[in-house]
């Protein structure tokens, strides 16, 4: 049993879960990055080209607001990488901007899974 604890305190220390959720957000954007220029997607032809609304606009500002103090907290709550934390906090919150606010992939996602949690029956 001992050993059991030992291997999941090993694996869920700051050495692991923090390089881990940096790659993962990195990962993300890269993807965002390339949905945005066309890879990933079919050539149809067909462009669509939305104006959004300040009602869009409230969700993007929401989430960028949720989102940079999640990442934030992260940051600062990890114990590993001490010393590099504000040249991490600034190109996290540079990606995220670029994310919420520039990528329109991203921020249809972010209006779906808006509209989507408003359709959800409670019960």
């Amino acid at each position: 049993m001992d050993t059991f604890y030992l291997v999941v305190e090993s694996l869920f220390n700051d050495e692991v879960i923090f390089p881990l959720f940096e790659l993962l957000f990195l990962a993300l954007f890269l993807y965002a990055l390339a949905k945005e220029h066309g890879l990933f997607t079919r050539k149809t032809g067909v462009v669509a080209s939305v104006k959004r609304g300040e009602k869009s606009w409230n969700y993007f500002y929401l989430a960028y607001g949720i989102a940079s103090v999640v990442l934030l907290q992260v940051i600062n709550s990890a114990k590993s990488l001490e010393g590099y934390k504000t040249i991490i906090s600034l190109i996290n919150l540079l990606m995220l901007s670029y994310l919420a606010f520039f990528n329109s992939w991203f921020r249809n996602k972010i209006v779906g899974f808006i509209n989507t949690s408003k359709q959800k029956w409670e019960r």
